[in-house]
């Protein structure tokens, strides 16, 4: 059974081609949603045949000769059978297999864990390696008096938004098909709504307000690979463009607020190729003879294991060789040690280096995890972290817990995804499981700001203090 070691964490919701809305207070991501997919209600099922028998020999615990029904399966027969046969409304194998299905997803599962049709398994193999569809936005849709807005809190790398000039910080407050009946709306729901009504290629307008301008800027849903991997100095800055997102390329703004010993790395998401690309960036970071270095993660929701074994592969100090970075404790007891691809971070820093962390509420799962590592190997100390208030909280999200995902074939197949183990860090063997990083543990904190890069810059001050 293949075994996708999948941090992924859920806390948004989405905005994607095909899906339903995942929930985290009031954030939401417009299609790309870097992180799994959540639990949904089935609107209509195809009738599975040899996978509904295994969904529901999963579903009674039975074990034995799938050719056989135990009590509970002969009776949910007998239950099917009758509604099929008595009911004054008629009552189809899709809706009826499709109520057990979401038994299992809402009910029976965590909410980490979800059983996948054929074609959500499909979408989610596909989204792992970093390809989306849509128009590539994360939004904040509350302010703090809990009234609708859609400020854009993420755009993401290589995505259609980004490529009209949609930023961080802007506000969408109209949309529509034509100037003539653009509809002046900031509410979320009716924005969702129109966006996944619209078909890949087909134009549409968004009234984006920066500052106190207000630009109407033509959009329209494609496919695209996404950027996980920013770079910036205070005189460059870096990031991969292309159709594949491959072409290392002079993009975005300096960070004048740095030094010249300092670079600036962003990691949006342990997914698609991010691994490649945080090699790049760190490869840039050498060659701009940078020996301090400000790693972003804020709102970074976690992704795949092979991927944190790369990236912290830099941040492993007075290591050498592969080198213990996490400890997945299962239900039994096992103990299961996730190594880092190698050790190089005598390659990159100095005795002198500063390595400094941003993260925040939305900081999760594997960006965690990454954190324990630098901190167990001393890389960092706490008081290298800033966490960046959210409305008045400071913390991580607090997410030390893996999921796995097993096929129940080879081609075509569904799928099912669940919580397997408890991660704990290499050295301490702390588990953030619903806690997450704190002030109290001795991290900073900065205002939250939605200006362009003063978060960034305030946060900066604050560790460099």
């Amino acid at each position: 059974m293949q075994d996708d070691r999948n941090f992924n964490d859920e806390f948004d919701k989405t905005i994607q081609d095909e899906t339903d809305q995942k929930t985290k207070t009031n954030e939401v991501q417009t299609d790309p949603a870097p992180t799994e997919q959540p639990k949904r209600k089935r609107g209509g099922w195809k009738k599975f045949g040899a996978v509904a028998l295994a969904i529901a020999l999963f579903f009674a615990g039975y074990l034995a000769s799938a050719l056989q029904f135990d009590s509970e399966m002969r009776t949910l027969q007998k239950i099917k059978n009758a509604i099929q046969d008595k009911y004054y409304e008629e009552i189809t194998d899709e809706e009826f297999y499709g109520v057990l299905f979401d038994a299992i997803n809402e009910d029976l599962l965590d909410s980490y864990s979800q059983y996948m049709t054929p074609d959500e398994y499909a979408s989610a193999l596909t989204e792992a390696t970093g390809e989306w569809s849509g128009i590539g936005l994360t939004f904040l849709t509350e302010d703090s008096a809990g009234n609708p807005i859609m400020l854009v809190r993420r755009v993401s790398g290589n995505s259609p938004a980004e490529k009209v000039g949609i930023r961080e910080g802007d506000y969408i407050v109209g949309y529509g098909l034509i100037d003539e009946w653009l509809i002046d709306s900031e509410k979320y729901g009716a924005f969702y709504a129109f966006v996944q009504e619209r078909t890949k290629g087909e134009k549409f307008l968004i009234k984006v307000r920066r500052g106190e301008q207000i630009e109407t800027v033509e959009i329209y849903k494609d496919t695209f690979v996404e950027n996980y991997v920013f770079y910036r100095t205070n005189t460059t800055a870096y990031a991969f463009t292309g159709a594949q997102a491959t072409e290392w390329q002079e993009k975005g703004d300096p960070l004048s607020c740095l030094d010249d010993k300092t670079a600036y790395i962003r990691l949006t998401q342990f997914n698609g190729s991010a691994g490649t690309e945080f090699t790049r960036a760190m490869e840039q970071f050498k060659t701009d003879g940078k020996t301090n270095l400000v790693l972003d993660l804020r709102d970074n929701g976690g992704g795949y294991m092979d991927i944190l074994q790369e990236i912290a592969s830099y941040f492993c100090k007075g290591s050498t060789g592969k080198s213990l970075i996490a400890v997945a404790q299962y239900r039994e007891g096992q103990r299961e040690q996730f190594y880092s691809k190698t050790s190089v971070y005598a390659k990159y820093f100095t005795s002198e280096s500063q390595i400094k962390v941003l993260a925040n509420d939305g900081t999760a799962s594997a960006s965690e995890c990454l954190i324990g590592c630098m901190l167990d190997y001393g890389a960092i100390s706490y008081a290298d972290i800033c966490l960046i208030e959210n409305y008045g909280v400071a913390k991580t999200y607090g997410k030390g817990i893996m999921q796995s995902t097993f096929p129940f074939g080879l081609f075509n197949t569904d799928a099912i995804k669940l919580t397997t183990a408890k991660i704990t860090w290499p050295k301490s063997g702390n588990c953030i499981h619903g806690r997450g990083i704190l002030p109290e543990d001795g991290a900073k904190t900065s205002a939250q700001s939605f200006e362009k890069d003063k978060e960034i810059t305030l946060a900066i001050a604050e560790l460099f203090k």
